[in-house]
């Protein structure tokens, strides 16, 4: 399986730039079940990355409702009734990684986004 990884550094002007990036392959992902998984690493491995990555998701899905406004109870109600699907378990999608970006650009930096939004064609 190929797997990507990448730096981040501050540019010049002091957002977040990509700075070094590669690709390898790690064949021992090339699975196609959970008894592939725990044959390759391991009943603990497996069992401790699958716990991490669903608690991952979840904190997730609380941001999500804290970003919205619920109360409490509405999110330990969501919660309990919460479960992990395909999903909820994959990267963000583009939209979303652009959208979490906008919110942490300052007012001065969504002007000008949009203003460059606005003349694309």
């Amino acid at each position: 399986m190929k797997v990507q990884a990448s730096t981040t550094k501050k540019g010049t002007d002091g957002k977040t730039v990509k700075d070094k990036q590669t690709t390898v392959d790690y064949p021992l992902l090339d699975v196609k079940s959970t008894a592939d998984l725990v044959k390759n690493f391991g009943e603990d491995v497996v069992f401790n990355a699958a716990k991490s990555a669903v608690i991952i998701s979840l904190q997730a899905f609380v941001r999500r409702h804290l970003e919205k406004g619920s109360d409490q109870a509405t999110m330990q109600k969501e919660t309990s009734a919460w479960k992990p699907d395909v999903r909820s378990m994959v990267k963000m999608s583009a939209f979303e990684k652009a959208t979490d970006s906008v919110k942490k650009l300052s007012p001065e930096e969504r002007a000008n986004l949009l203003k460059t939004l606005q003349a694309m064609k």
